[in-house]
């Protein structure tokens, strides 16, 4: 028989099935222990602002660089 392996999303609790029927029992059955919902939502938020902040700092980063480059090739001319 071929197993296939998977793994729950939360807790990482791992099911061999032969077929997709008795995953979908396995999953129905399948109870995370000491999954609480506010915490698992506290902690995507969490997630969610620092998936922000990277993003809005590599942003910053590229828009630095590309002004660099106007300045280096004389597009733009720095005042001082």
């Amino acid at each position: 028989m071929d197993f296939q392996v998977h793994s729950c999303d939360v807790y990482g609790e791992r099911f061999q099935v032969v077929c997709f029927s008795e995953l979908q029992e396995k999953l129905r059955k399948h109870k995370c222990p000491n999954v609480n919902k506010r915490v698992e939502r506290t902690k995507q938020l969490q997630q969610a602002k620092v998936d922000q902040f990277v993003n809005s700092v590599a942003v910053d980063r590229i828009h630095q660089h590309k002004f660099d480059q106007l300045v280096n090739t004389g597009v733009i001319v720095r005042g001082g």
